[in-house]
């Protein structure tokens, strides 16, 4: 694919984002309120609720300060990946993305096109903006891999495992074994490819995927404190579920929570604005498959989704709104033509040097 700037087709507008988020919001809202009714209205869901209203503030304070903590190591994945961004408007965008791929329904790329449409807005190649995409896809990805390999490992040792045998630890840690060997193989198998005028659509995809490895590896081996942000970024977020558990008088062994949170949150994947009812249903499906009790999880589930959702949500919306005033200021001429001699630059020559940062 050629290295040139993203036309106006490739991507929605602004105001096309902004509808889409605002419409995410009212229709995630909209679910709440029915999922609401029909649990008001069901005697046996109405003994979820009053388990909610009657949870332990404590534990509640503790998953919104968790959850808060899991947002800031998104922001560090993003300042880590943009490095050479302007700060401030890295971290609005990292919040931004994070309000998207909690409400938009497109199973979690919300909060990547919104990035897209941000950098594409400062005029960076398309090129560099799908790596830096990529390598935020994948440095997430690998570490919720990870995790899930360690957490199956450590539940098939009788770690935190609960009452269920080995195999509910040992299957998902091979889908996570097998899925990073995938992503490994990559340069290797690129390595075979004929050269590049000779290759078709898929060794292309196949080369296009080793650079996006080659490149997330690298970002893996330089000592930079940010990375903790995509391991902080996770098990906060897992913590928050462990939190509300406790919260409404559960005591849930450990490691059965991480590996049924991941299991779980491939519900998340089906396109419904927030995940409403879907991901509740995945979750509460998922730990009963571990051996949790199921009153107290349903209404564990249904707080730590309003968690997880509305935090992002409400600052993200903050970060995109004050995005959109920056991006509306206008990109520089250029962003991948060479940066002009500073001295003849001007006063308005900061901000575009920052933003050619951004394509470097």
């Amino acid at each position: 694919m050629d290295d040139q700037p993203v036309s106006a087709e490739q991507f929605s507008t602004p105001a096309g984002d902004a509808h889409r988020l605002r419409n995410g919001i009212i229709w995630a809202g909209a679910l709440l309120v029915l999922l609401l009714a029909i649990g008001l209205a069901v005697p046996d869901l109405r003994k979820v609720l009053d388990r909610v209203a009657n949870a332990e503030p404590g534990w509640l304070a503790l998953g919104v300060g968790l959850e808060l903590v899991s947002c800031l190591g998104y922001v560090a994945i993003l300042r880590l990946i943009l490095r050479r961004g302007p700060a401030r408007e890295v971290r609005r965008l990292a919040w931004a993305e994070m309000a998207f791929g909690a409400v938009v329904p497109v199973g979690g790329a919300g909060g990547l096109a919104v990035g897209a449409w941000a950098m594409r807005a400062w005029n960076l190649p398309w090129r560099r903006i799908a790596d830096r995409s990529a390598v935020i896809f994948l440095l997430t990805s690998g570490v919720n891999a990870a995790v899930l390999v360690l957490s199956g490992l450590a539940f098939a040792l009788g770690i935190g495992a609960g009452p269920r045998g080995s195999a509910y630890g040992l299957i998902p840690a091979g889908v996570g074994i097998a899925a990073i060997a995938f992503f490994l193989m990559m340069p290797l198998v690129e390595r075979r490819l004929p050269a590049e005028p000779r290759r078709g659509r898929i060794s292309a995809i196949v080369a296009r995927t080793a650079e996006w490895v080659r490149a997330t590896l690298e970002i893996l081996r330089e000592p930079n404190w940010r990375l903790l942000g995509s391991i902080t970024y996770l098990l906060c977020d897992i913590a928050v579920l462990w939190a509300c558990l406790r919260a409404v008088g559960a005591h849930p062994p450990v490691m059965a929570v991480v590996v049924a949170y991941q299991i779980g949150y491939l519900s998340n994947l089906i396109p419904i604005p927030g995940g409403v009812g879907v991901l509740e249903g995945g979750l509460l499906g998922a730990l009963l498959l571990y051996g949790l009790p199921a009153a107290p999880t349903a209404a564990a589930v249904v707080i730590y989704h309003a968690i997880a959702l509305w935090i992002p949500v409400l600052g993200g919306t903050i970060g995109f709104v004050r995005l959109r005033r920056v991006v509306a200021a206008g990109p520089p001429a250029v962003a991948t033509a060479a940066a002009p001699p500073r001295a003849h630059a001007g006063a308005a020559s900061e901000v575009t040097q920052r933003r050619q940062d951004l394509a470097a």
